[in-house]
């Protein structure tokens, strides 16, 4: 996650919130879209970049800057004053290279924060995603005892690799151990599931996850 929380989206915009108390750092992260950073609490920062490079600047209350998609970095909060501000990303038709790079990437997936969804239990690590056809690759996590409670369907094809754990589709049976490779086929009705052990799995989905938002989700975002 490239902010603190989501606080609005729809298909042109998605809006983070940024918040650093003093001498707080946020994650590395890369932005693959371009954005609008409008800081609404200024403070001193420091920026650090995936090459060794580092800035420090003051950011005043007030200031907007637009940057294009770039490289990973980090944020620090060097001031004595909380520091937020709000990430307006654009997802609309990108100008010419600000669609990010065009090489090969590496993710140490250990370094990456797991993000939390609002069914409690279950989290993720969200690895890639095409935000003009919905296409993802992401890890999740799900504790011991953790239940998706209904039935559901996707608006894509869904796969799933299991690396650990064990999770069972309780109304067919269906285990999934690790190694095994789970496809369950767009629109079809599955569910409810329990995760019988902290379970790690690697999920694929071909287009957007959901037609509508699940019930079991209290976040738009999570849908995702």
């Amino acid at each position: 996650p490239i902010g603190t929380s989501v606080v609005f989206e729809n298909e042109q915009t998605r809006v983070w919130e940024v918040l650093l108390e003093p001498g707080v750092r946020q994650d590395w992260h890369r932005h693959t879209l371009p954005y609008l950073v409008i800081t609404l609490e200024g403070s001193r920062n420091r920026m650090t970049r995936e090459d060794g490079s580092v800035r420090e600047f003051e950011e005043p209350t007030g200031r907007v800057v637009y940057r294009d998609a770039g490289t990973p970095h980090m944020l620090e909060n060097l001031g004595t004053t909380r520091y937020r501000n709000r990430v307006v990303e654009l997802k609309g038709d990108l100008p010419s290279g600000a669609a990010g790079p065009q090489e090969e990437l590496l993710l140490d997936t250990a370094a990456l924060p797991w993000q939390e969804k609002s069914l409690p239990g279950l989290a993720q690590k969200m690895l890639w995603r095409n935000e003009q056809t919905g296409v993802s690759i992401a890890l999740v996590r799900f504790r011991k005892g953790t239940r998706v409670p209904e039935r559901h369907v996707h608006a894509s094809n869904q796969f799933m690799y299991c690396l650990s754990g064990a999770y069972e589709y309780t109304e067919t049976g269906v285990l999934l151990r690790p190694e095994a490779f789970y496809w369950n086929p767009k629109g079809n009705p599955h569910g409810p599931t329990l995760a019988r052990e902290e379970s790690v799995l690697l999920e694929v989905y071909d287009g957007p996850h959901y037609p509508v938002k699940p019930s079991f989700y209290t976040r738009e975002e999570d849908a995702r």
